[in-house]
C-alpha cells in the first residue's frame, strides 16, 4: 500500500456494510495515500469481514498482510476498528474522527435514517444507492463540482452513474426526446444461486441466477432522471440479469432532437472524454466481451462500433461497466472531493 508523507492529514472513512461494493471500496481506499480506512461496521463475523477482504472470486487474492487481532483488522499494520451493529445509533465512533461514513448497506436511504451517523460524530455521509428521500444525490465527473456542503448525500445507482455521464454528452451536442435502456447485468447476491423462496415482490426473483436470464423492473430511469429533469417520464429501463457473476452490458436507445451521423456520434464521445471525463469513461473499438471489464476502472466504456443510427434520429449506444468495481471507484472519489470541503 502506498501511504501518505507523514504530517499530511489524510481523509479518515468508515464503512458501513461489508459487502461488494463495501469491500470493493475498502480495496481501493487501502491504496489510495490519501485516505485511510478507520473503521468497518458489517453484521458477519470479524474472521469473515478479513477473509473476504484478502481473497475474492472477482477480484482476486489482496496483496497485502491480513491479520485480526480481536476487534483490530490489520493490513500491512494499518489498523481497522471492526464492529457489528444492527443500528448506526449504537456504534460509538466519536474517538475515530471520522471524516467521511460510506454507508453500503443499500437499507438506510434517507437523510433521516443516516443521522446517527452525523450524531455520532461523523462529518459527511455517502449513501452508495438511490435515496428514497429528498437527499442531495451526485455523481462524481456529472455534478460533484456542485457540491454544496451537504452532510448527508447519496452517490445515485452504479447504473446510473454508467448511464448519466453518456447521456449528458449526447444531450448536450444532440439533444434527447426520450431513452429506453436495457442492462445486461450480471447477478447479484439478491438474488438466488438456485430456485427458492425469495422476500422480494418480484416473484422472478425466486428462479436460479446462474440458470436463467431474469428480467427485472429497473430503478435506472428514474435515478437518471434526477439528472435530467427537463425529460422527466421520458425514460424507461428494464435490468436483464445474466448468469454471470461481474460487469454489465449497457444497450441503450436515444432518441435524439437533431440530426447526426454515428461518426459524428463517436467524434463528440472521444473529444468529450478528453477534454472532461478522463479515468471516468472510456471508449473502445477492440472486439472485448464481458470477463475483459472486470476490475475496470471507469464508469462505462463505450462501444464505438456499435453506436447505430438509424433515419429517424434513433440512436443506439453500447457500452460496459464493472458495476461493482467501476461503482466502488466512483463512491470513494466523491469521498476524496467531499472530504476536501
Amino acid at each position: 500500500m502506498q501511504r501518505r508523507d507523514a504530517g499530511v492529514k489524510k481523509i479518515r472513512i468508515f464503512i458501513n456494510g461489508f459487502g461488494r461494493i463495501g469491500r470493493s471500496a475498502a480495496r481501493i481506499i487501502l491504496e489510495n495515500p490519501e485516505l485511510e480506512l478507520v473503521g468497518i461496521n458489517d453484521l458477519c463475523s470479524f474472521e469473515q469481514m478479513a477473509y473476504l477482504l484478502k481473497y475474492d472470486s472477482q477480484y482476486r487474492t489482496f496483496p497485502y498482510e491480513i491479520k485480526l487481532d480481536n476487534h483490530l483488522l490489520y493490513v500491512n499494520n494499518h489498523d481497522i476498528r471492526l464492529f457489528s451493529h444492527q443500528n448506526a445509533s449504537d456504534i460509538n465512533i466519536e474517538a475515530l474522527d471520522i471524516d467521511i461514513v460510506l454507508e453500503c448497506t443499500g437499507m438506510f436511504l434517507t437523510v433521516e435514517s443516516n443521522m446517527p451517523w452525523i450524531k455520532n460524530g461523523a462529518k459527511r455521509v455517502i449513501v452508495s444507492a438511490p435515496p428514497s428521500d429528498a437527499m442531495p444525490t451526485y455523481i462524481f465527473g456529472v455534478n460533484h463540482k456542485e457540491y454544496k456542503q451537504e452532510q448527508i448525500i447519496s452517490n445515485s445507482s452504479c447504473s446510473a452513474n454508467a448511464i448519466v455521464p453518456i447521456f449528458k454528452i449526447i444531450d448536450k451536442h444532440f439533444g434527447i426526446r426520450s431513452a429506453m435502456m436495457s442492462m445486461y447485468h450480471s447477478y447479484t447476491f439478491y438474488q438466488n444461486l438456485l430456485d427458492n423462496k425469495h422476500y422480494s415482490t418480484e416473484i422472478r426473483r425466486t428462479r436460479s441466477a446462474t440458470q436463467n436470464i431474469i428480467p427485472l423492473a429497473s430503478t435506472a430511469a428514474k435515478a437518471t432522471e434526477y439528472f435530467f429533469p427537463h425529460l422527466k417520464g421520458q425514460f424507461h429501463a428494464v435490468s436483464i440479469r445474466v448468469p454471470i457473476p461481474a460487469t454489465t452490458l449497457y444497450d441503450l436507445s436515444i432518441s435524439l432532437k437533431s440530426s447526426a451521423t454515428k461518426e459524428e456520434v463517436n467524434r463528440q464521445f472521444v473529444s468529450e472524454i478528453e477534454s472532461f471525463y478522463t479515468d471516468i469513461l472510456d471508449v473502445t473499438d477492440t472486439p472485448k466481451e464481458s470477463s475483459d471489464y472486470i476490475k475496470s476502472p471507469y464508469s462505462a466504456t463505450i462501444n464505438l462500433p456499435f453506436t447505430l443510427l438509424s433515419k429517424d434520429n434513433l440512436l443506439r449506444i453500447s457500452a460496459w461497466q464493472d458495476n461493482e468495481y467501476g461503482y466502488a471507484k466512483r463512491l470513494v472519489d466523491m469521498a476524496n472531493v467531499i472530504g476536501q470541503n
